[in-house]
Formats: C-alpha cells, structure tokens, sequence
C-alpha cells in the first residue's frame, strides 16, 4: 500500500479557479479541489480496500481548510456510517490509520514533503477535535 500525491494539473480537465489553496506548514502549499473531495489530493494504491481508504483519507486533508466545529460534524458522519459504538476509539482508530499512512508516502522529495505535512495537519486536527467530538457522539439526537 502506498499513498500518491495527485497533481492538480490535469486532473479532471480543472481550471486553477476548481481548486483551493490552503497553506501547510510555514513554506508549503496544497491545493484542494473544491468538489472532488473524495477523489483528490491523494490516492491510496494497492490493497483490497483502496477505493474506501482514498475516500475516507481525502475527506479529512479536504476538511484542512474548515474551521473545527465542521471537523466535528463530519466525524460524527463518519462515525455514525460507522460499526463503531465508542466514539475514543473509534478517534484514535483514524488517528493511528493517519499517523501509520505517513510511513507508506510514495513521491518525489517534495511531494513526500507536502503529504506528510498534510497528514500531520490532519492528525493535529483530529487531536484538537477529539472531546468535543467525543461529547457531541454521546449526547442524544
């Protein structure tokens, strides 16, 4: 299994005003297509799994550029289409999947740099998110 950086030329035909730009780190930048949020910046390759694995990646570098209070909602999705009935767990579960992801990077040096600094962003978010995440899973409705 490794994960590919997607380049944004070329990708679908897209024009520079399809995509937007959100800043990584203090020298780099990644560019996030505003309606393929499952299908770019990053594919999966190789596995059984790697349609659903690209999806779920893509969805939370593609939530980089929200504020947290749309990373809460969007893991509650996640994890109410989820088996999972511990809301912990199933946090930490993404987080070890995002922070084991950063060891299978496959590119050039600096497309190696731009998708781990994403994927470090994502699991700093992830982290930041996680008890009101947790609390907003454990209350009703």
């Amino acid at each position: 299994m490794h994960v590919i950086w997607r380049r944004p030329d070329g990708f679908h035909d897209a024009d520079p005003s399809d995509f937007v730009v959100v800043n990584l780190g203090k020298h780099s930048k990644l560019w996030l297509h505003k309606k393929y949020d499952t299908h770019f910046p990053f594919r999966i390759a190789g596995g059984w799994q790697e349609t659903e694995a690209t999806a779920r990646l893509n969805r939370l570098v593609n939530l980089l550029r929200q504020e947290d209070p749309a990373w809460v909602d969007a893991l509650l999705r996640i994890f109410n289409d989820s088996m999972g009935d511990d809301a912990g767990r199933f946090l930490d579960d993404i987080s070890r999947w995002v922070t084991d992801l950063r060891h299978h990077l496959k590119g050039d040096t600096w497309e190696l740099e731009i998708m781990s600094q994403a994927l470090s962003e994502v699991g700093d978010r992830l982290t930041a998110a996680r008890a009101a995440f947790v609390e907003a899973a454990a209350s009703p409705g």
